[in-house]
C-alpha cells in the first residue's frame, strides 16, 4: 500500500511539474519524506527529477537554449560535491529560510520596471548556488524559474531549457551523493525504479493537457505557485527552528 501511495504521489507531482515547470518537485519531496528519512529522501528525489527533466528536455530538444544550459552547468559538479561533503553537518532549516527569501527576492523583477534578460554569467553563478542548495533542500525549481522566465523565450523554450539545466543538476547531485556522501544506491534500486516509472508517467499525461493551457493562464499559475511555495518553504524553516 505504501508503494502504491508513493507511486500516485510521484505521478501527480511529475504532472504538476511538467505543466508549470515547478512545484511538482516540492510535492514529490514532501511525499518521499513521509516514507524515508531526509538522508535517503533527498538522494532518491534526484532520480525523480532527473528522469522527468531529461524526458521534457528530450521531447523539446530543438527549443533548448544550450548556451544558457552550458553556463548554468559549469559550477554544478564542484558545488554539489561540496554540499554532499558537508551534507550531515548543515541544519537544513536555515537553508529553507534562505531559499524562501531568495525566491521572494527573485520575484521582484516581475513587479518592477526591469525586464532585461539575465546574462550568461548570472546563470553561471546561479548554477553554483542552486547546485549547493539543492543538496540540502531538494527542489530549487522555484528559485531558478524566475531567471529562466526572464529569458523571454517561448513557453516550450523556457521549459525545455530549464529542464535540461535541472537534469544536469540532478545528475551532478546523484554523482555527489554517491561519491562524497557515500549513499549506496544499489540498496535502493527497487525504490528508484518505482519513482522513475511514476515520474515518466506523469510527464506523459501532461503532454496532451499542456495544449489546453493558454500562455496567460500559464504565467498566472507560475506566479501564484512561486509565491505560495516561497512562503511555505520559509515558514517551514522558521517553525523547524522554533521547535
Amino acid at each position: 500500500m505504501e508503494s502504491i501511495l508513493l507511486f500516485i504521489l510521484v505521478t501527480l507531482g511529475s504532472l504538476v511539474s511538467s505543466l508549470t515547470g515547478l512545484a511538482g518537485g516540492t510535492l514529490i519531496l514532501a511525499g518521499l519524506l513521509l516514507f524515508f528519512s531526509p538522508a535517503l529522501a533527498l538522494p532518491l528525489h534526484s532520480f525523480t527529477q532527473l528522469s522527468s527533466n531529461a524526458l521534457r528536455s528530450g521531447l523539446f530538444f530543438k527549443h533548448v537554449d544550450w548556451k544558457t544550459v552550458f553556463y548554468y552547468f559549469l559550477l554544478m559538479i564542484p558545488s554539489t560535491w561540496l554540499g554532499a561533503m558537508i551534507f550531515h553537518l548543515i541544519n537544513p532549516s536555515w537553508l529553507k529560510i534562505l531559499v524562501g527569501l531568495l525566491i521572494l527576492i527573485s520575484l521582484l523583477p516581475w513587479k518592477l520596471k526591469t525586464q532585461k534578460a539575465p546574462t550568461s554569467w548570472i546563470f553561471f553563478w546561479l548554477g553554483g548556488v542552486s547546485g549547493f542548495l539543492s543538496v540540502f533542500v531538494g527542489a530549487v525549481g522555484p528559485l531558478v524559474t524566475p531567471f529562466f522566465n526572464r529569458l523571454n523565450l517561448p513557453r516550450q523554450g523556457m521549459l525545455s531549457t530549464k529542464s535540461a539545466g535541472q537534469a544536469l543538476l540532478q545528475l551532478s547531485k546523484i554523482f555527489a551523493f554517491w561519491g562524497a556522501a557515500e549513499v549506496n544506491f544499489d540498496l535502493l534500486k527497487e525504490n528508484i525504479l518505482l519513482l522513475i516509472i511514476g515520474t515518466l508517467l506523469g510527464v506523459g499525461i501532461s503532454i496532451p493537457l499542456s495544449k489546453k493551457i493558454t500562455d496567460k493562464n500559464f504565467n498566472l499559475i507560475v506566479n501564484i505557485l512561486l509565491v505560495a511555495i516561497s512562503l511555505k518553504v520559509l515558514s517551514e524553516g522558521i517553525l523547524e527552528l522554533l521547535k
